[in-house]
């Protein structure tokens, strides 16, 4: 009778765990039923009771331990204990060995992360998991706001850590440090102690061997007043989102005159926010932000650098972010014999065939008996002319794009084709110039009554 009663006591203390229960909500609003894991495990406290939880909710995972050598034998014995729990409580492990080199010049622990994460999403690969799963708890989130705000991050970085973000999951992010060490003493999880956390060389730890203990003294609730930053983060980030929906477009433009209405306060938020999700991982200097004001003097066409190879371009109405990636397009010699079969270059197709008197938008039709081949298709460029269809006089190319209202931001990609003797027969906008035509022919190539075949250009 004492013998089950024992049982029922320790299920009953399980199930009434503030451990168990933050993990279950967080498993239940996050994690789907049938979601592949993979685990990194440790040996410490934080990933043994994730490991255990696992193990007690039965929920199957791949764990993946990382033995980086840094201790001696202490590593070793780590690398041990996951291994020999994993296959107690059937979990299929592998231990991975990453040697660091001590004379180099990275931080150990951000090396680490970075390897262990390398590690973690190559096995993700290799065994078709779907979600990557870590120990991440309360304190590790003060940490990280902490930090953050220290480091000076914009306030929208001030929400911290989520809980998942589509990529990993940490289903321990509302449970305090002090309930995991809690939850592994009562319910007797073995952990390993890594002996590098007491040290302070690296800023986490000096944060929190140093000043949490202090600030434990000082200002008695400061850990919930951290956490709750979150939610002015939040609240923040709402507000951008809502600013940049009535200023930013489907296509990320930012619409000139609405932007220019905001406070110059206002503009350096959703300048940063827009420039963000166009540029993945992008980040605005503070120079930049600092000079944003030099956008109410850009005109048409002109454009702001922002760092190396992006840019903003003012196109009419609209500012763009952009990556000025020079053109990879190389001139194409074309004989006559080629484009009798249609062949695409680029965004061009070319065709030669028997003139039918019928001109649609779709189509640029040049008189093919007035090309002297071999024609080159290249990109225009600055001092090229020609005489647009139905002008007297020649026009420069640049004046041409501009007067046609074509986009800036794909000016350096519309293309020409010249005759042999230089002469350019056509100039041809890239499909996605924001102009209904597919370009313009020159009054020299026109077709005439007297055509016979004719150079088909089309998308």
């Amino acid at each position: 009778m004492s013998r089950w009663m024992s049982i029922n006591s320790l299920m009953n203390r399980y199930e009434l765990s503030p451990v168990v229960r933050k993990f279950q909500e967080t498993k239940k609003s996050f994690l789907p039923d049938d979601a592949c894991l993979l685990l990194g495990v440790s040996g410490g406290p934080d990933s043994m009771a994730l490991l255990y939880l696992l193990h007690r909710e039965e929920i199957p995972a791949f764990i993946v331990h990382c033995n980086y050598g840094l201790r001696g034998k202490a590593s070793d014995k780590d690398q041990k204990l996951v291994e020999e729990i994993c296959k107690l409580w059937n979990f299929e492990c592998v231990s991975v060995r990453l040697d660091y080199e001590k004379d180099s010049h990275n931080n150990f622990q951000n090396w680490a992360r970075d390897r262990r994460y390398e590690v973690f999403y190559d096995l993700k690969e290799e065994f078709n998991l779907d979600i990557i799963v870590t120990a991440h708890h309360q304190d590790d989130q003060i940490e990280t706001i902490f930090q953050r705000i220290l480091r000076g991050s914009g306030l929208s970085s001030w929400r911290g850590i989520e809980a998942f973000d589509g990529k990993l999951f940490r289903p321990l992010l509302e449970v305090s440090k002090s309930e995991i060490m809690e939850f592994v003493q009562q319910f007797n999880i073995p952990y390993r102690i890594d002996s590098t956390n007491e040290e302070s060389t690296y800023a986490r730890n000096f944060l929190r061997n140093n000043w949490f203990p202090e600030l434990n003294k000082l200002f008695p609730g400061w850990r919930e007043n951290i956490l709750a930053v979150r939610d002015r983060a939040e609240e923040f980030a709402d507000l951008k989102s809502l600013i940049a929906n009535d200023v930013v477009s489907d296509t990320r433009a930012i619409n000139r005159s609405a932007f220019l209405a905001l406070p110059a306060s206002v503009q350096r938020v959703i300048f940063s926010h827009t420039a963000k999700k166009v540029i993945e991982g992008n980040s605005t200097s503070a120079k930049f932000l600092g000079k944003i004001h030099k956008l109410s003097e850009l005109q048409t066409g002109a454009k702001l650098q922002i760092s190396d190879d992006i840019f903003v371009i003012r196109d009419r109405e609209t500012f763009v972010v952009v990556i000025d990636v020079p053109s990879k397009f190389l001139p194409v010699q074309i004989s006559e014999d080629e484009v009798a079969v249609e062949k695409m270059y680029s965004f061009v197709k070319l065709k030669s065939e028997a003139f039918e008197n019928t001109y649609t938008k779709e189509k640029l039709i040049l008189n093919l008996d007035a090309i002297e081949f071999p024609i080159t298709l290249r990109n225009w460029q600055d001092g090229d002319r020609f005489i647009p269809f139905g002008i007297q006089g020649s026009q420069l190319i640049s004046s041409h794009i501009s007067n046609k209202k074509v986009s800036a931001l794909v000016k350096k990609s519309v293309k020409v084709i010249e005759s042999f003797d230089g002469t350019i027969c056509a100039v041809i906008f890239p499909p996605n110039s924001g102009v209904d035509i597919i370009g313009t022919i020159s009054e020299v190539y026109r077709c005439t009554d007297q055509t016979k075949k004719s150079l088909i250009i089309s998308y």
